[in-house]
C-alpha cells in the first residue's frame, strides 16, 4: 500500500485536473497529482520527454529502462517494459538492459546503444560523464538532443524516487483516462 493516499479527483484543484486530462489513471500520476503546486509541470515535462521526445524511441527506452534498473524503480521498470515492447524490444533485450554490465548480452545492443547505456550509468552514478563518453554521444546527438538526454535521465531518476519513497504500487489491470471535469 502506498505511504500516503493517492489524490482525490473530487477534491483536486482545476489546475491539477487540467494537467491530468487525457492521461491514464495510473498510480504514478495519481501520486504526483498530490503536489498541487508541481504536478502540472512535472506531468507536462514527463509527457514531453516521452511522447514529444526528439530522441529515437528505442534509444529513449534503453535509457529509461537502465535508469529504472540502476535506481531500483520496479514500478518504472514494469511500465516501461511495455513501452519498450511497443517500440520493438524483445523480452531478451529488455532483460539485457538490466544485465548490461554483468553479462555478455551487450551484443544485443548497437554500438551507440552501448554508448547510451554507459552514459546513463555515469550520470546516475556520478552526475557527470568523462569527456570521451560525452564526445561519443555528442558525435551522434546535436546539442538539443544531448541536453534532452540528460533531462530524460534526471527526470526518470526523480520519478523513480517518488515511486520508491511513496511505495507506489504496481498496476496490472487496465485503467481509464482522466476526463476534464466541467464546472
Amino acid at each position: 500500500m502506498a505511504r500516503i493516499p493517492y489524490f482525490d479527483p473530487d477534491q483536486a484543484p482545476e489546475r491539477v485536473l487540467r494537467a491530468l486530462a487525457g492521461k491514464r489513471k495510473i498510480n504514478i500520476f495519481r501520486m504526483i497529482a498530490n503536489s498541487e503546486n508541481c504536478a502540472p509541470e512535472v506531468l507536462a515535462l514527463g509527457q514531453t520527454l516521452s511522447r514529444g521526445s526528439s530522441l529515437d524511441p528505442v534509444q529513449r527506452e534503453v535509457v529509461i529502462l537502465r535508469v529504472a534498473h540502476l535506481t531500483g524503480a520496479a514500478y518504472q521498470w514494469h511500465e516501461h517494459t511495455a513501452v519498450a515492447q511497443r517500440v520493438g524490444f524483445t523480452p531478451e533485450k529488455i532483460d539485457a538492459v538490466a544485465a548490461y554490465r554483468m553479462s555478455d548480452q551487450a551484443t544485443m545492443f548497437t554500438p551507440f546503444e552501448r554508448t547510451l547505456l554507459d552514459f546513463t550509468d555515469a550520470v546516475v552514478a556520478t552526475t557527470t560523464v568523462p569527456d570521451e563518453l560525452f564526445d561519443a554521444v555528442r558525435a551522434q546527438y546535436d546539442d538539443s538532443r544531448l541536453v534532452e538526454l540528460v533531462l530524460l535521465i534526471g527526470f526518470y531518476m526523480m520519478v523513480g524516487r517518488v515511486m520508491n519513497t511513496f511505495q507506489v504500487e504496481l498496476q496490472t489491470e487496465a485503467v481509464d483516462s482522466y476526463r476534464l471535469r466541467l464546472a
